[in-house]
């Protein structure tokens, strides 16, 4: 997340602030089949900071079983195909940020993108190399105090195939703010039901959201206000909630956009869903979370 202190901090030591933007780290987790989350390994940190790193990325596909035969009240189930997702940190030159590719279905797929920035004038677009267009879901948000950005993006019927990647690109003169993207593409939707948005607590929403439709799946987007890093200690590791599955994350919690993102499968109608993220080390109440129902 966006790391800067308080006003009064930054007017008695800009120099420091300066100083603090300029340190990095990177992580990559290598792109897996058949698995959730790869192993993690470090690198220099082209941001400065030693032993940081300035990117982390992660990718997984899924092969998913083909769809039984209909059956006369069929109650068709919405699945993950694949995810991916990368983050840089402040200071990091990088006017696009791309995820690792994945290989998703040639068509039909339901993708979310979620965008975390630095600054909320820190994005310009999402795109991605298969064509296809991203609709923004609600109104561009803020969080940790007003000064990072949050938004969601969705495209139904979405093209796909191997090597499919998502990018979030940057607005003039923000290529070296910190950001991330985080993508979900899911097979048998009919599109985008409820969703909801919270900044007001630190792991979980401040309304539940309801979903509308059995068989649907709720993915959860968690940007946490996470001041807790530093340059010799930038994770902060972070738990899904219970009963949910984690997709990918960037617990860099030393100036970047750290966040997270998980799903569950939801068989009834009108279930409450309010997940409870947790965190080894406390995080402010003012982080960015959001709840999105994929019908099918």
């Amino acid at each position: 997340m966006a790391h800067g202190k308080s006003l009064l901090d930054e007017l008695k030591h800009p120099g420091r602030t300066a100083a603090r933007l300029s340190r990095r780290s990177t992580i990559a987790v290598a792109a897996i089949l058949l698995a959730a989350c790869g192993n993690r390994t470090g690198s220099t940190s082209n941001a400065g900071a030693a032993g940081v790193p300035a990117l982390i990325s992660g990718a997984t596909t899924y092969t998913l079983a083909p769809q039984p035969a209909p059956a006369p009240t069929p109650t068709r189930q919405v699945k993950v195909a694949a995810h991916a997702f990368a983050a840089n940190s402040s200071g990091t030159d990088m006017p696009v940020l791309t995820t690792p590719p994945v290989a998703t279905p040639a068509r039909g797929t339901l993708v979310l993108v979620q965008a975390l920035t630095q600054r909320a004038a820190t994005l310009q677009t999402i795109r991605d190399n298969m064509g296809n267009t991203y609709q923004q879901i609600g109104p561009s948000q803020t969080y940790a105090d007003g000064k990072a950005g949050s938004v969601l993006f969705a495209c139904s019927d979405a093209r796909g195939g191997a090597g499919q990647a998502w990018s979030l690109v940057k607005a003039d003169g923000h290529a070296a703010d910190e950001a991330s993207i985080y993508v979900v593409a899911l097979t048998a939707s009919s599109g985008v039901g409820a969703w909801s948005y919270s900044n007001t607590v630190p792991y979980n929403t401040r309304t539940p959201m309801t979903a509308t439709k059995a068989g649907c799946v709720v993915v959860s987007f968690w940007g946490p206000s996470d001041y807790s890093g530093s340059a010799r200690d930038p994770l902060n590791a972070y738990y899904a909630p219970p009963g949910w599955t984690l997709g990918g994350q960037n617990d860099n919690s030393f100036n970047q956009n750290s966040g997270a993102y998980a799903w569950i499968p939801v068989s009834e109608a009108n279930t409450v869903l309010d997940p409870q993220w947790s965190s080894k080390k406390s995080v402010k109440a003012n982080g960015s979370m959001w709840l999105v129902e994929v019908r099918p």
